[in-house]
């Protein structure tokens, strides 16, 4: 062969970088090249695949696109410069590409598209390569991996860890856990610590709808679902505050909401409604939320659903019981790594913001509200 294969994984990472600078207010390529130290040429040549960029850049990528975390890039952009070392043949990248696989399990998920293409990068020109891994999911799980924290631990630590998750809310390992931990503590030490998990016990963790925004912004790329339980619909039909913009995160999976109470209006759709406001508030900013507009409907239509829990309202009020005070909203958000933070509040439609209480709930609160969730969600169909 009179010219060495494009290197496949260089490709993806290319159509990566390509869909993250187009989400960053079309930011050219030639001011990404200036903010990573390279050439401009040169930096068009990596978003095409004909180039490989050096992990020792790193550090100015994850600077100049932030939604992509660090571990996981440096594991990409090594798996990249190994499997360059290969592209004599097909066969080599093949092999190599199971070898990494083996040896980083984390990959493997993202690379198992390669098994159905290699006939395609093969004998294909570049460019139709580049439209098969798009089409493939490829670089979309790409994605996914480089913008989703990595998870520091194994499958049973994880499963015994102290925080609750959606699919495990109750931790049978909690406290064995806890005395594994202080197994390590010098003894001088430990009355210090029971005493401040004692007083930590009794303190309420009240959230303002200040400090939940600051929360949310923090933690937007790292959110794969949120759940609403709500006492009126209409809410959520407060575009201008109730914040939407999850819903075209790359990680981001779906905002589901459960409300008691019909509808003030009953003939309204609530969901047509907050599309329609949601809308309108977008056009009115078209400069800033051009890309929102361009796949407005199909991002409502597969990401938000709202359900009304008919003759569930017994378990709805047991959910937005919060320490004997009804509550009128709780929100579960599920993180990409499945752990799950709740909050529960007191706004409603006619509130003001003086008026608002918020908290976040205590371990043994959460483990029961999610209890709770799981059921209501099973009742009307909704699974993740």
């Amino acid at each position: 062969m009179a010219q060495k294969l494009r290197n496949p994984l260089a490709q993806a990472l290319g159509l990566v970088f390509q869909g993250i600078r187009d989400k960053m207010g079309g930011i050219s390529s030639g001011q990404v090249a200036s903010l990573l130290g390279l050439a401009a040429s040169h930096y068009r040549m990596i978003e095409a695949g004909s180039a490989i960029l050096q992990p020792s850049r790193a550090i100015r990528v994850i600077q100049t696109f932030e939604t992509i975390e660090f571990v996981p890039l440096c594991q990409v952009l090594v798996a990249t410069q190994i499997l360059d070392g290969a592209r004599q043949s097909v066969s080599d990248m093949r092999t190599t590409l199971e070898l990494i696989k083996e040896a980083n399990p984390a990959l493997a998920k993202v690379l198992t598209p390669f098994d159905r293409l290699w006939p395609v990068i093969e004998t294909a020109q570049p460019a139709t390569v580049a439209k098969k891994l798009a089409s493939s999911g490829l670089v979309k799980e790409l994605t996914t991996f480089l913008t989703t924290e990595p998870v520091t631990m194994t499958a049973e630590q994880i499963e015994n860890y102290m925080t609750p998750t959606y699919q495990y809310p109750i931790s049978g390992q909690l406290y064995s856990k806890i005395g594994n931990i202080l197994q390590g503590v010098a003894p001088f030490y430990l009355d210090t610590i029971l005493q401040l998990t004692d007083n930590l016990k009794g303190i309420t963790p009240r959230v303002t709808p200040e400090e939940l925004a600051k929360w949310e912004a923090r933690h937007k790329t790292r959110i794969s679902h949120i759940i609403g339980i709500i006492r009126k619909p209409e809410i959520i039909l407060d575009v201008e505050t109730f914040d939407y913009s999850f819903l075209w995160q790359e990680n981001f999976q779906k905002m589901f909401i459960i409300h008691r109470d019909e509808p003030a209006a009953r003939t309204e759709s609530i969901h047509r409604s907050v599309a329609e406001r949601l809308r309108k508030r977008y056009e009115a900013e078209r400069m800033k939320y051009e890309r929102e507009l361009q796949d407005f409907d199909r991002v409502l239509d597969e990401k938000f659903a709202v359900r009304h829990g008919k003759s569930m309202a017994k378990k709805i009020d047991a959910i937005l019981a919060y320490r004997d005070i009804y509550m009128n909203n709780l929100w579960a958000y599920i993180m990409a790594n499945g752990y799950v933070v709740l909050f529960i509040d007191n706004a409603s439609p006619e509130s003001e913001v003086s008026n608002l209480y918020g908290s976040s709930l205590a371990y043994d609160e959460t483990c029961d509200k999610l209890v709770g969730i799981r059921e209501i969600c099973s009742d009307i169909g909704f699974e993740l």
